[in-house]
């Protein structure tokens, strides 16, 4: 972890550590002046706003498919159980995206499996015509965005929301705003109503986080780092002031959902790709070293023709006289100059 990285994870947590300590005095009263229920965007929001953790680990399964093996002894149960996985993660999410406009059971498992089915054949089709040097890349990279996904939105959050047992602030309204209670005090374990803290979507959306890892995969995508930090902090921001004005949380849920999609980001980076770096290098070197073999193998005509060419160029390299030869000639044709020096000195 660098000195610039150790400088901005702080400077998070101790903005946390304020929103945390504002939401323990003002919950109440900023919930009051912000409430709109029937704000069109917010319900948009709160409706498909949980779409990062079902699109990363669809993706996950989506890329794992292809990068099954023809010559796999399991191959199409694989595959089949990799385009089942897709499926349900997006039937999941089409179920609980449609209870913001739906009540009926019926019609929310009518859309459910409709969405389920036709985002999982739009995200196989996506993905379809990707190299499969490129599919294993993003395949090490959707692994550690899923573990994230499950370990913050699915795991954590949940089980804190049924334990914590904290009122919604909209609760509170229809109850003439009694039994408000503060962030830090826990109510007790609550099946039907009652989970407010932390807030699920807020950290839903910081689950977007894990696109800044990119770059462990992709160096190309440190340039673009600044772009994507700032559509995902938009993207939070706005997730989280929604939820406000929904009356689902309070300001410190928000803080609380947030704190847990940052905190499983930052750790889980660290433990995967920095402490772990050896291990991700050796994967991605065994991977191009199997895409390199599958080439040698796939073009067999080329391998052959470049170790034998058709083509071959003569070249004719001068014979060296030896040095006996070499001494003759210079004897030959120093001697009629020797024979002409002798005459001339008979004449005089």
């Amino acid at each position: 972890m660098t000195k610039t990285t150790k400088i901005v994870y702080g400077s998070v947590l101790a903005l946390i550590a304020v929103l945390f300590v504002l939401g323990g005095i003002f919950d109440l009263s900023i919930a009051q002046s912000v409430y709109q229920p029937d704000n069109f965007m917010a319900e948009l929001f709160e409706s498909v706003g949980i779409f990062p953790p079902f699109l990363f680990i669809s993706a996950t399964f989506a890329v794992l498919f292809f990068l099954v093996r023809f010559e796999d002894k399991y191959r199409i149960l694989k595959k089949v159980l990799c385009a089942i996985a897709v499926t349900i993660s997006y039937l999941i999410f089409g179920y609980m995206a449609s209870e913001v406009y739906l009540e009926d059971f019926t019609w929310r498992v009518i859309v459910a499996i409709a969405v389920g089915l036709s985002f999982a054949a739009l995200t196989l089709i996506f993905f379809k015509n990707t190299p499969r040097e490129k599919l294993r890349k993003l395949s090490i990279f959707l692994i550690f965005a899923s573990i994230v996904c499950l370990i913050s939105s699915i795991l954590t959050v949940h089980v804190l929301k049924y334990f914590w047992g904290r009122p919604r602030y909209r609760e509170l309204v229809e109850e003439g705003l009694g039994g408000f209670t503060p962030w830090y005090q826990i109510n007790g374990f609550s099946l039907h109503g009652h989970h407010s803290f932390p807030s699920g979507h807020t950290a839903s959306a910081t689950n977007l986080l894990v696109l800044l890892a990119l770059e462990e995969v992709f160096p190309e995508a440190a340039s673009r780092k600044k772009s994507i930090l700032l559509v995902v902090g938009m993207y939070i921001f706005v997730m989280a002031y929604s939820r406000l004005v929904m009356g689902a949380h309070f300001l410190s849920d928000v803080t609380a959902g947030f704190f847990i999609g940052f905190i499983t980001y930052a750790v889980a980076r660290y433990i995967y790709f920095d402490k772990s770096r050896a291990v991700v290098t050796a994967i991605m070197k065994a991977q191009e070293e199997e895409s390199a073999t599958e080439e040698g193998a796939a073009e067999p005509a080329f391998a052959e023709s470049a170790a034998e060419p058709d083509a071959r160029v003569e070249i004719e390299i001068p014979v060296i006289e030896s040095e006996e030869a070499l001494v003759e000639e210079k004897a030959e044709a120093v001697a009629p100059r020797e024979e002409a020096q002798e005459a001339e000195k008979a004449e005089e």
